[in-house]
């Protein structure tokens, strides 16, 4: 039950990225006549793109602060670098949000796996060192 809401949100929010990663035409009328401007959508595309991928992939878990700060990078317009005029804090703010996306483990691990990332390559002390 649960599973099906949260590939759903995964899989809107991998939408979002997507068509924000796209630069828009400009609106001819009132208001601005770019929500994102073409410059900060073009410079944050590829990042944009591959977070939607990883949350696509159904093997790799997130947590649930990681989707929300994605949300809140494409949504939040009065706090997000994505709606301002400046395309290298944008593409920073971008960057830093794929390498938290992308850097998750994976969701089904073996206990050879988890064993050696918790070793950290070190070895183990011997008994005589731990008292055991």
């Amino acid at each position: 039950m649960f599973g099906n809401k949260v590939q759903r949100k995964r899989r809107s929010l991998a939408r979002s990225l997507e068509r924000v990663s796209v630069p828009e035409r400009p609106y001819i009328g009132r208001g601005p006549r770019y929500l994102v401007h073409p410059e900060i959508a073009l410079a944050c595309a590829p990042s944009l793109r591959s977070m939607a991928a990883a949350l696509r992939n159904e093997t790799v878990a997130f947590e649930d602060n990681e989707l929300r700060a994605i949300q809140s990078f494409i949504s939040n317009g009065a706090g997000s670098a994505l709606f301002g005029r400046d395309a290298t804090a944008a593409m920073r703010e971008a960057v830093r949000l794929q390498h938290a996306v992308i850097a998750p483990k994976a969701a089904v691990q073996d206990s050879a796996q988890a064993q050696a990332e918790s070793n950290l390559g070190y070895p183990s002390p011997s008994p005589a060192l731990t008292g055991s």
